[in-house]
């Protein structure tokens, strides 16, 4: 499709979505970034490991968060990149079950669950909190949609009131990004 045939309907597009997202992120808690960063601190001083996980566009924040923390000294595994691994569980168990199993092999008290999610609703997210609560982790959402089922497992959660999926994920993206700058500033 030519620009001409759109006429200038990318520009009405990019002013709506920005609009949209412009109001989620006003809405972003800043004092649930706090809760998240003193309890990530705390992960951090008792050598545990920060497991994270997430599906499609929150698993690919997910994903960039394990990164920023890996390289801000703490430990920090993404339960849904190995790809052998999950599509070993998918198959043997089932796809909601690969997160919950890793955990419930390697996790310890210590450690604590980051989800990232859109909806709060999804199943492998709500089995993995589920264990991460049943193993007495620290159990941290970022969340969208108002927080969904997924909001009633976790010990600290930012949500965000969108139930648009694009402002939700790209307010995520901004969140990982102020909690890094969090969890890297000096002692």
């Amino acid at each position: 499709m030519s620009s001409k045939l759109l006429g200038n309907g990318a520009g009405i597009i990019l002013d709506s979505y920005l609009v949209r997202l412009k109001t989620t992120l006003a809405d972003i808690p800043s004092l649930s970034l706090e809760n998240i960063a003193t309890e990530l601190f705390t992960v951090k001083q008792h050598q545990g490991v920060i497991y994270v996980c997430g599906n499609g566009g929150s698993h690919a924040n997910a994903s960039h968060f394990v990164l920023h923390l890996l390289e801000n000294g703490f430990h920090a595994i993404d339960l849904m990149a190995e790809t052998p691994s999950l599509s070993a569980l998918s198959n043997d168990r089932s796809y909601a079950k690969a997160g919950f199993q890793r955990l419930r092999w390697a996790a310890s008290t210590k450690d604590a669950l980051v989800v990232f999610s859109g909806s709060g609703d999804s199943e492998n997210i709500l089995l993995a909190l589920t264990e991460a609560k049943r193993l007495q982790m620290a159990t941290i959402g970022i969340l969208g949609f108002g927080g969904g089922a997924a909001l009633y497992l976790c010990t600290v959660a930012l949500v965000v009131g969108s139930k648009d999926y694009g402002p939700v994920e790209d307010s995520h993206s901004v969140v990982l990004h102020v909690l890094t700058e969090l969890l890297c500033q000096p002692s």
